[in-house]
């Protein structure tokens, strides 16, 4: 019975329940409908909610583990955070409050891509020290490309020299992301 009452096990299933509704309803509105501002709406409220659920996955995964609970909060937070200003701007006529919100709504977007994607290395079962070390370096590329971006977002001029460092650390963060999966599964295989 307890195993039924868990809350992350709810949220999953509500996750699932979502993505299926939203695929449910794409259709139909793709099918059916003739793409007027309130399907074109529900069409993007759809897509959002599948990101939101598809995005929050790996906090639900340490949430439920109770592993880096600090982070998983932080990571769903900002991902619901997120859906809900996107709704505010598919559902409202608004001008948000200008540049500052458009930067603050980059900023979470950037921090719930960036901690869910931490998150989603971290479910990963390393033990042998060079992959432990580069699961961490990537955590660390994966910080640094998300902080200079929001560096970018509020700062008015970037330096060219930083363009490039942060390219670097870009292709950095992109080689752990592919490269650390296969390095584990490689390690697995005897």
């Amino acid at each position: 019975m307890k195993r039924a009452r868990n809350p992350t096990r709810i949220a999953f299933a509500g996750i699932v329940c979502s993505l299926i509704i939203s695929a449910m309803v794409g259709i139909f509105v793709i099918l059916v409908g003739d793409f007027d501002e309130t399907e074109i709406k529900i069409l993007f409220t759809s897509g959002s909610l599948a990101g939101l659920s598809i995005l929050s996955m790996p906090s639900f995964f340490h949430l439920e583990r109770k592993q880096y609970m600090i982070v998983s909060r932080v990571g769903l937070m900002t991902a619901i955070g997120g859906f809900l200003a996107i709704q505010l701007v598919i559902w409202s006529e608004g001008d948000f409050g200008g540049e500052f919100f458009w930067k603050a709504v980059a900023t979470d977007g950037i921090l719930a891509f960036s901690v869910n994607h931490m998150l989603s290395l971290l479910m990963m079962r390393v033990e042998q020290p060079l992959l432990v070390m580069s699961r961490w370096a990537t955590i660390l590329a994966i910080s640094t490309v998300a902080i200079f971006m929001m560096y970018v977002i509020w700062a008015n001029e970037v330096p060219e020299q930083a363009i490039r460092i942060f390219a670097s650390v870009v292709v950095l963060d992109a080689l752990g992301t592919i490269a650390l999966p296969i390095m584990v599964r490689l390690s697995k295989i005897k």
